[in-house]
């Protein structure tokens, strides 16, 4: 229980951030039962208020928030919780209820200008360093990750290989099928954070690809089991000699892997 307990704080930390929205949603509930004045007015706030309460009671308590974990979002994403949270809403209806105090027209001015500032100082600015970077191709994900695919695309299309599987290491395992959605993978990126595997075979793969003293013998065997023909493995880790000895079959390389075909 402690344990989720520190996720739940930690998961409010993040998602709150440098900025100030969060405090100004909690001003902004605050300041709902003052602003209004039409019993219309006072039902929208109580909803409003009432369902940003119920949210943060599921989000804190320690019972609700485990369940959620554990068997809907787990609790890696558990800040998407925070999607469901009327965050902009709140904050918007309470500055409209207090643009409705004014009649004047220079002081709604005032008023609008003053809410645009403080929405500006409380949060943060995107255009930062290191929140952009050049895309290295139209596709948007690494070129090693696209330089390996036509590899194997080319080399299944000279050998009729149908149906293409293959094997890589974590760095290109979130995009090998966002570039040809064909391929064949043991496991998915999931397998690395909550290390949950389709199959054994996939896990026993993973434990092998990931293991510094690597057994190429037995990742060929494994590879073999699931269907897997191609193999994508570092340049600087990856005796070629040996491979070559072991009847994997080099058909090209990019900047930093080398991407061998493997007999099934």
């Amino acid at each position: 229980m402690a344990g989720t307990i520190h996720n739940i704080w930690e998961t409010y930390l993040q998602y709150n951030g440098g900025g100030g929205h969060m405090a100004l949603f909690l001003c902004a509930l605050l300041l709902l039962g003052a602003l209004c004045r039409t019993e219309r007015e006072k039902s929208d706030s109580f909803l409003l208020s009432g369902y940003a309460v119920f949210f943060f009671g599921i989000f804190f308590c320690p019972l609700t928030a485990k369940v959620i974990m554990d068997f809907c979002i787990g609790a890696r994403v558990y800040w998407r919780m925070f999607w469901i949270l009327p965050l902009p809403a709140v904050i918007a209806y309470a500055f409209a209820l207090r643009l409705k105090k004014e009649e004047v027209s220079w002081k709604r001015g005032a008023v609008v200008a003053g809410m645009i500032l403080v929405v500006a100082v409380t949060g943060t600015s995107i255009y930062a360093q290191g929140n952009f970077r050049e895309a290295e191709n139209l596709y948007k994900i690494p070129q090693d990750a696209v330089d390996v695919c036509e590899l194997m695309q080319e080399d299944a299309e000279r050998h009729n290989i149908e149906e293409k599987g293959i094997i890589v290491v974590n760095e290109l395992l979130p995009y090998v099928r966002q570039y040809d959605g064909t391929v064949r993978m043991p496991y998915g990126r999931l397998s690395m954070h909550d290390f949950k595997f389709p199959t054994k075979n996939g896990r026993k793969i993973y434990n092998l690809i990931n293991n510094p003293q690597i057994d190429f013998k037995r990742l060929k065997k494994a590879a073999q089991k699931g269907g897997y023909n191609y193999l994508a493995y570092y340049r600087h880790g990856m005796p070629d000699q040996e491979m070559r000895e072991l009847g994997f079959e080099k058909i090209g390389e990019s900047s930093n892997y080398f991407v061998y075909r493997i007999e099934i």
